[in-house]
């Protein structure tokens, strides 16, 4: 089965958009003198907060399915373009959940506030 993609009327948005990357190094105190550190790894886990606006009540119902069906509530990787880099990577929903608002009064449109996380 192929990797699904992130649908591309779900829009992240670069304001709120954060990027926070997992540790490499292992770090020693020592008797005297500095601390050593030392790479332990070569990849690592990079997370990352993300706003995603939808523009229609059916898209937030399509994303929602899609979230539910084809990514098993969340669990499955899937393909996304970074849209800082604009780089196509892999990436899955951190702890397989999201939060959504309506704006203003209207439940037209859309915003979901969620974690992702890629590998490397």
């Amino acid at each position: 089965m192929p990797t699904p993609t992130f649908p591309n009327y779900a829009k992240i948005l670069v304001s709120g958009f954060q990027q926070q990357r997992e540790s490499a190094i292992l770090r020693s105190d020592m008797e005297s003198g500095p601390p050593k550190q030392a790479k332990v790894r070569s990849k690592v886990m990079i997370t990352r907060s993300c706003k995603v606006y939808l523009s229609s009540l059916s898209d937030f119902q399509s994303f929602d399915t899609w979230f539910s069906a084809t990514l098993s509530e969340g669990s499955s990787w899937f393909t996304f373009t970074d849209p800082v880099s604009s780089v196509t990577t892999s990436a899955r929903f951190v702890g397989g959940g999201y939060s959504a608002t309506p704006l203003a009064d209207k439940t037209s449109d859309w915003v979901l506030n969620l974690k992702i996380e890629t590998w490397g």
